[in-house]
């Protein structure tokens, strides 16, 4: 029986979701932050040099599996474009935190583009 309780959450923890649905998680949350730094954009500044159709490009989407999995399970890396006439992008990290089953922002850093 005490067998059973020590199992039982090893096994909780080790499940973990569907690819599709962290990728839907992953899609929802850079949806709410392109929308988030152009409102705060517009709002700092009466001169809106934003794009018409602000966008962001996954660069690298990673899901990793076994022991590189216990922690972290995902690793997405995203530009972010959303200036006009400034050659600049938004560079952000993210990885998938298995125990909350959310997606964690941890860099984010600013390049010049040619």
């Amino acid at each position: 029986m005490r067998l059973t309780y020590l199992l039982l959450p090893l096994l909780v923890f080790s499940c973990s979701e569907p690819k599709f649905l962290i990728h839907e998680k992953l899609e929802d949350m850079l949806q709410n932050d392109l929308k988030f730094m152009v409102s705060e954009i517009i709002a700092g500044s009466s001169d809106t040099n934003v794009l018409e159709e602000p966008y962001y490009i996954v660069e690298n989407l990673l899901f990793f599996y076994g022991d590189t999995a216990w922690i972290y399970s995902s690793y997405a890396e995203v530009d972010f474009y959303y200036f006009r006439d400034i050659p600049i992008k938004q560079k952000r990290k993210y990885r998938y935190d298995v125990r909350f089953k959310s997606w964690d922002r941890y860099h984010k850093e600013l390049y010049y583009t040619k």
